[in-house]
């Protein structure tokens, strides 16, 4: 083989490589492996990519069976109307954050929620159109309060 030929091929190859990469990164962006569409959040400055449920059935799995919830992502939860909010930890196997958001401002957190509480309720303050639920200790270590700005 000549070794135009061997250089074609290789700058093929790296062409592949590279544009694979980036087609899957851009993918990660926009859908997570589990196939739910990832939305940048904003609780006040600090991002969070965020998988949105909308539909009852994964509003009722949210999180369960899953091992973890890496730093930096979340689940956020969407309804048309703005109602008191219920969530329980059955099925959970880490613990999270439970952030309750109306009219693009946090309306509560519920902090450190163990799995082992999957027997328990945990009800927003008030009315809200959003949850949305971030590992565990996102409430203190970004020191999110009532009132604070939430961009969707």
């Amino acid at each position: 083989m000549q070794n135009k030929t061997k250089i074609k091929i290789i700058v093929g190859v790296i062409a592949a490589v590279v544009v694979i990469i980036l087609v899957n990164y851009i993918f990660s962006e926009v859908f997570s492996v589990h196939g739910n569409i990832i939305k940048r959040v904003y609780v006040r400055d600090v991002l969070v990519k965020a998988e949105i449920v909308v539909s009852d059935e994964k509003k009722t799995a949210g999180l369960s069976g899953r091992s973890d919830l890496p730093q930096g992502r979340g689940m956020l939860f969407e309804w048309n109307d703005s109602e008191p909010r219920s969530f329980w930890m059955y099925g959970m196997q880490f613990p999270i954050d439970i952030i309750w958001i109306e009219n693009g401002r946090v309306i509560g957190c519920e902090k450190n929620i163990q799995p082992d509480n999957g027997k328990r309720t945990f009800s927003s303050p008030s009315d809200a159109g959003y949850v949305l639920e971030v590992p565990e200790g996102f409430c203190d270590r970004y020191s999110v309060k009532v009132n604070d700005e939430v961009k969707l």
